[in-house]
């Protein structure tokens, strides 16, 4: 197999001289370069290496006289300038497709090997520490998925180049019959390119939810296999696939997403207070388990400050003047929320707006 290395190499960049001489050339039909020197102020060096330039992107051809030239359609131009990188996608794109094929052909090779090396597992397990190949990865196996993605990802945003590597393969969903189902925290409503994130995956047929408790990050493609970030960052993750492993982890998706909302693009005051009040029973039960602040906040999905700003919030509406007091307080609320899900420290928004 060989790759090609000769790539067209097509200098586009048209400076402001370059574009004077075109207009130059367009008013008078027919230009030449004295014509560009005396009207222009140039001398005749730099009328003929702009001339020359222009020739080569196709915006001037040469006149029957030999010396001077017309001005081309940039339409026309732009087509006999493209033709040859059209071309040369075209090649390169088969190139692609075929490494991709030859080398996943070899991947059952790899995990018998795998397997049957002592000491080596049975090679369903991989991690990747290199984020450039573990997002390459995830690339791949969102644009070979052929039923579906899930995506569960706390805190506002996700990790580090989430939605830039989910965007690298959403488009290739579009036509087929992959659905993308998303996870988020309430958080993540506030985010601004969360929310065209999630309008664009309902174009597509996908659908996103949030919640307020905190979950595992992964990705998994046609529950075969997952990508889990490692120690919750895209700084490397570990690729499964493991059916058992695969399959635990679809289960907890699969729990979270069923309590979970529908991610709304448009909040409404309503709504807003809906999602601060699930905010605070789940900071409430994580206090009361004794988690510190910072633990909570990345629980959650929240920076620590609007964490803490919560937590205030909280104790101030409860009438506690410490953290003991208010927790002896927020464990008589827990319990009698079986009986009653929204007593009245729930009824009333915050003092602030949530945001991330």
């Amino acid at each position: 197999m060989e790759i090609g290395s000769g790539l067209v190499n097509i200098k586009t960049e048209l400076n402001v001289e370059m574009r004077r001489v075109y207009a130059l050339a367009v008013r008078h039909r027919v230009v030449s370069a004295e014509d560009v020197s005396l009207e222009l102020g140039m001398d005749g060096r730099e009328a003929g290496r702009l001339l020359s330039e222009l020739l080569d992107l196709r915006l001037l051809h040469p006149h029957t006289d030999g010396r001077c030239f017309v001005a081309v359609a940039p339409d026309f131009a732009q087509l006999g300038l493209l033709g040859p990188l059209v071309r040369q996608i075209s090649v390169i794109q088969e190139q692609v497709n075929r490494i991709r094929a030859d080398f996943g052909a070899l991947q059952p090779v790899y995990l018998d090997a795998e397997g049957a090396a002592p000491g080596r597992g049975d090679g369903q397990i991989e991690v990747v520490r290199d984020p450039d190949v573990l997002r390459t990865l995830v690339r791949e196996f969102g644009m070979r998925a052929e039923s579906e993605i899930l995506s569960s990802q706390p805190g506002a945003s996700g990790p580090e180049g989430y939605l830039e590597t989910v965007a690298s393969f959403t488009g290739e969903l579009s036509g087929r019959n992959s659905i993308l189902r998303a996870l988020y925290q309430h958080a993540a409503q506030f985010n601004q390119g969360m929310i065209a994130h999630v309008e664009h995956l309902s174009t597509l047929g996908g659908e996103a939810r949030t919640t307020a408790n905190g979950f595992t990050g992964m990705l998994v493609f046609d529950r075969r296999v997952a990508v889990v970030p490692l120690r919750g960052a895209l700084q490397g993750g570990v690729v499964v696939r493991s059916e058992d492993v695969v399959t635990a982890l679809v289960d907890a998706f699969e729990r979270t997403w069923s309590v979970a909302k529908p991610f709304p693009v448009n909040l409404s005051r309503r709504q807003v207070i809906n999602v601060s009040c699930e905010v605070k029973w789940a900071i409430m039960r994580l206090l009361v388990d004794g988690e510190s602040d910072k633990n909570i906040a990345a629980r959650i999905g929240l920076s620590l400050r609007t964490c803490q700003r919560h937590i205030a919030d909280l104790m101030q509406e409860l009438g506690a003047r410490n953290r003991l007091q208010a927790g002896y307080r927020m464990r008589d609320l827990l319990a009698g929320e079986e009986q009653e899900r929204e007593p009245a420290v729930s009824r009333r928004p915050l003092s602030r707006p949530m945001s991330a």
